[in-house]
């Protein structure tokens, strides 16, 4: 693999954020991250698959995974959207000038609606994965998506925080939401969301408060509507509206991507971590759009 170069950005509220660059001379360059409570290397058994035709640049969000906790007071959609203005500057300014794609998963494609909304930020391509997208008052879905939001609030200020080790995490993951991701990923996702803690054993990077704070913040964003900021070409990357127990993006994203005039495909049998349950359909979806997005 190729040995990556690492850049930490000051972002809005003191949040640091550190960028991993994995540099390919010439190739397109692809900015990833990650949804609420995750971290980016948790879908590492989906960027490698990209590593080979794409210089990759890769960050967890404002206090997540490998970046220092920084204020609750400041921790929001917002904010995050003002962090992807800042990054995407900072990459231009400190590697290169080349076409760049954003590649953003769940709340991460919120932030990235959210800053095309606020200042304007454009991508030469955008991918959005299973985005928990809010839809309009009238529209069915709307009850559902904030249900979902208000769910997932509630589990993270009840999960538990603290392990003995990240094996213990990934242990919980195979026998719950990670049954059907890919094999090791449930590894890769407990060592990526914890770190050590003070009183010994491991803690999330991401407090649950802080996880809980995002998902309120979402289901109060009308985000289905405020599609219409973003600039062509993007594309929508969901789950499968048809599989055991779909949640609400699986439905609301084909529907906005079909208002707006967006490319949209869903994965069979994968439900909202579609990247690491099934990484090469993904990734081929995935290098299949930024193919038809480079200009001729």
């Amino acid at each position: 693999m190729i040995t990556p170069q690492t850049m930490d950005i000051a972002c809005t509220g003191n949040a640091q954020i550190r960028v991993r660059r994995y540099s390919r001379a010439g190739a397109p360059r692809l900015v990833l991250s990650h949804g609420n409570g995750f971290a980016i290397d948790g879908y590492r058994v989906f960027w490698e698959l990209l590593l080979s035709d794409f210089e990759l640049c890769l960050f967890d969000l404002r206090n997540h995974g490998a970046n220092p906790l920084s204020s609750i007071e400041t921790h929001s959609i917002a904010t995050m959207a003002c962090d992807h203005v800042d990054l995407a500057a900072a990459i231009t300014a400190n590697f290169d000038l080349r076409p760049t794609f954003g590649l953003f998963h769940s709340v991460s494609s919120i932030a990235a609606i959210r800053a095309a909304l606020d200042h304007d930020l454009q991508w030469d391509g955008l991918i959005l994965y299973d985005p928990p997208l809010i839809a309009p008052p009238g529209n069915s879905l709307r009850d559902m998506n904030k249900q979902l939001d208000q769910t997932l609030a509630h589990f993270a200020l009840n999960r538990p925080h603290h392990f003995a080790s990240s094996d213990d995490l990934a242990a919980q993951f195979r026998q719950r939401i990670g049954r059907g991701w890919a094999e090791g990923a449930e590894f890769d996702m407990a060592k990526a969301i914890t770190r050590l803690s003070p009183g010994g054993g491991y803690e999330l990077s991401c407090p649950g408060a802080y996880e809980a704070r995002i998902y309120v913040e979402n289901a109060a964003f009308d985000s289905f509507d405020a599609m219409a900021a973003l600039k062509p070409p993007v594309c929508l990357i969901c789950a499968d509206p048809e599989a055991p127990r779909a949640l609400s993006p699986a439905f609301a994203g084909p529907q906005a991507a079909a208002k707006f005039g967006f490319a949209c495909v869903s994965v069979p049998e994968t439900g909202h971590l579609l990247q690491i349950e099934k990484p090469d359909v993904v990734a081929e979806h995935t290098r299949k759009f930024i193919q038809q997005m480079l200009p001729a």
